[in-house]
């Protein structure tokens, strides 16, 4: 229906009306005709319904009375009941249009009401709602959408979503997403980054994603996406990225050149430990135990930095050769290995966990001290034991072993991160680890650290057994 103002209406309606007159005058008082002219009646009668719904009887009641008044004047031989009738049908049908145009406006207006409520959810979210045709054009968008974008409502309704807002090296890419969404009637289930350009020409990153829209026969007439403005998040995330990688850059640098200055200091140290003797030989080794304890900080900081940095990526990795390599890097120390081949999953920083445990027995022990490593297997997994005859974990302490800066003991010397990491490389292959008494019920008799590795999904037949190994201090 053609929109008209009020003033319009009435205009039309005015010349309606004289129109009618007219042509009741000119059938009946020329042309000496009867009423066949009167159909005309109905479209001023159903306009007036359609405007202004129940008024619209009045000009029912005109129009009859014209009629039967005319024919009384003019043609009073033809007058019959069908001119009563006709007058009274103008009054039903005025009665009847009126009503469906009631209830038409009505439920326009429910209808009305409800999009202003979606509006108005669509408009206090926090990102950008669009509704696309199948056809590409803007159907609906809410504010926040408009204000991201730069551009007022009127100017996207019914534009081309993509050769409107979309980068033109994206549009063809998007348009073939688009429109298979359409023709399977299935959206992109998944968030999805999605470049937009303003129309200042900024290009924005939205967290996008996409809804099918059905008619009332089932079938996708549209989409309805949805997007979150992401583009500082993105931003701040590739300079944390740059940062961190400098980061590492420098930490590389740091690590490779202590490590050399530690390497000359070390050579020294034990060409002076070899040459002196008395207090000058104490003050010699003390000298060597500072630069090992320099090693083993820049080994903990390297290894908790691959930890942090890098994914989990579990392997088959060989145990028996783990552990007797371990054992092979403390040949002062008394380490007794009992076990046999078996891998389990895990990578290379797995070594650490050996290092660690042995280092902390042989760095905590009393002069003498004994190491006994243990492997037993069982149903999908390794059981791996590190019993010390040392100074043993106070009750205490054992809660608190495994967090950062935390000693067994107060003897010795370390910056209690070993079994921190130890802590954190097994979790990172998936087992558990603990600490207990070596004999239980007397924590001053030794500790005995017991963990759990993963066994890789195909049990692995090694090939021979191996008898236990004995490792003995130097004399």
């Amino acid at each position: 229906m053609i929109a008209l103002t009020k003033q319009q209406r009435v205009g039309v309606l005015i010349t309606l009306l004289a129109i009618s007159v007219f042509l009741t005058y000119y059938f009946h008082a020329v042309l000496m005709l009867g009423t066949v002219f009167s159909h005309f009646f109905y479209v001023p009668i159903i306009l007036t319904a359609l405007w202004w719904e129940k008024r619209s009887v009045l000009v029912a009641l005109f129009l009859g009375g014209l009629v039967v008044v005319s024919s009384l004047l003019y043609r009073p031989d033809i007058l019959t009941l069908n001119d009563y009738g006709r007058a009274l049908m103008f009054v039903l049908i005025a009665l009847v249009v009126a009503s469906l145009s009631g209830q038409l406006k009505r439920r326009e207006r429910e209808v009305e009401k409800e999009r202003d409520l979606v509006r108005h959810y669509l408009d206090v979210a926090g990102g950008l709602f669009v509704v696309i045709n199948a056809d590409h054009t803007i159907r609906l968008i809410n504010r926040r959408g408009c204000e991201l974008l730069g551009y007022c409502e009127e100017e996207l309704l019914g534009k081309d979503w993509f050769a409107t807002v979309v980068p033109e090296a994206y549009q063809e890419a998007r348009r073939e997403i688009f429109d298979a969404a359409i023709a399977s009637g299935t959206a992109y289930p998944d968030p999805r980054e999605s470049p937009v350009v303003t129309r200042s020409g900024e290009e924005l990153i939205l967290a996008w994603q996409d809804t099918v829209l059905t008619g009332n026969d089932g079938r996708p007439v549209g989409i309805i996406g949805s997007g979150s403005d992401i583009t500082g998040r993105i931003r701040v995330e590739g300079e944390l990225r740059a940062a961190h990688e400098e980061a590492n850059l420098y930490l590389d640098i740091m690590v490779h050149d202590i490590n050399n200055a530690n390497a000359v200091a070390l050579g020294y140290t034990d060409l002076l430990t070899d040459m002196l003797e008395g207090k000058e030989r104490e003050m010699t080794l003390k000298l060597r135990g500072g630069v090992n304890r320099s090693i083993e900080i820049i080994q903990n900081v390297s290894t908790l930095r691959r930890l942090r940095s890098s994914e989990t990526v579990t392997r088959p990795v060989d145990l028996d050769a783990v552990i007797r390599a371990g054992i092979a890097h403390h040949p002062d120390a008394g380490i007794i290995y009992e076990g046999r081949p078996v891998e389990v999953m895990a990578d290379d920083l797995l070594a650490e966990v050996f290092a660690n445990l042995i280092g902390n027995a042989e760095k905590f022990g009393n002069p003498g001290v004994e190491v006994v490593i243990r492997v037993e297997e069982s149903d999908g997994a390794v059981e791996v034991s590190v019993e010390d005859t040392g100074p043993g974990v106070p009750d205490t302490v054992k809660p608190l072993l495994f967090t950062r800066f935390v000693r067994g003991t107060n003897r010795g010397s370390g910056k209690g991160l070993g079994l921190y990491i130890t802590r954190m490389l097994i979790s990172r292959y998936g087992g558990r680890i603990r600490v207990e008494d070596r004999v239980p019920g007397h924590p001053e008799e030794g500790a005995a650290f017991r963990f759990t590795l993963p066994r890789p999904d195909r049990p692995w037949e090694p090939q021979s057994a191996v008898n236990p190994v004995a490792v003995t201090p130097r004399p």
